[in-house]
């Protein structure tokens, strides 16, 4: 009777036996003529959800259906809340990298036993230019729920002014490539002042960031994992 039970509960209300994705990363940043730095992270998803750790006193849980972020202070004990229009995009938003427009490749790799396709993108992000390839798997564990999540994300509204088509999987490997754009320029600013502006920046050099999947598991995650812990300070939201 209660296997049942279980049965009718998961076919009226999929969503409670929908399983959650954890992907743990090693991210690299380098310029040239300047010595690299090295992180880990661990992003956890569960259908509109995700959640990461920003250091060792802060985490932030993305909730893509009420737009909605929580920042936690762990340190303080206090929570407080803000726009998801207001993250999304940022180095706030972990998946920040792949907010454009990506077109396939015949290249495939393999990680961890999955295999992805590369695919590339450019995005004009004010006076730089991005240029991103991201392996994405549809056979690697927990890349269905990777891409329930993204398309949360982007379903009103992505970064302004960004066309975006992400796709399918999950991004087994993202490498990406922030430089000067070469041909910016703008009606309010004089031509002269433009090339004095563009000999200027051009001197800056190009930052490229590594993100590399070390492991992934597809596992179904408490929801506490994704709420508030009990006493801690709830501050009022900052406005829309």
């Amino acid at each position: 009777m209660s296997i049942i039970i279980i049965l009718l509960v998961t076919i009226l209300n999929p969503a409670m036996a929908k399983a959650g994705v954890v992907i743990e990363q090693r991210i690299t940043f380098n310029s040239p003529g300047e010595p690299g730095s090295v992180r880990k992270r661990t992003l956890m998803l569960q259908g509109d959800k995700e959640r990461f750790q920003i250091d060792d006193r802060m985490s932030i849980v993305i909730d893509a259906d009420s737009r909605t972020v929580t920042v936690l202070d762990d340190l303080n004990k206090s929570v407080r809340e803000l726009p998801l229009k207001r993250v999304i995009g940022t180095t706030r938003d972990p998946n920040y990298l792949l907010y454009m427009a990506f077109k396939s490749t015949d290249k495939t790799r393999e990680l961890l036993g999955f295999k992805c396709r590369d695919y590339t993108g450019t995005a004009y992000i004010g006076a730089t230019i991005a240029v991103t390839t991201a392996c994405f798997s549809t056979d690697a564990a927990g890349s269905d729920d990777f891409s329930h999540f993204m398309k949360s994300m982007v379903r009103d509204s992505g970064p302004p002014g960004r066309s975006i088509s992400v796709p399918a999987g999950v991004p087994l490997i993202i490498e990406s490539t922030l430089r000067v754009n070469p041909a910016l320029a703008s009606p309010d600013i004089p031509a002269q002042e433009t090339v004095r502006f563009r000999n200027r920046i051009s001197k800056m050099p190009p930052q490229v960031t590594r993100v590399v999947v070390t492991k992934i598991t597809s596992e179904k995650l408490s929801p506490d994992k994704f709420s508030s812990p009990a006493g801690y300070t709830r501050h009022e939201s900052e406005p829309d």
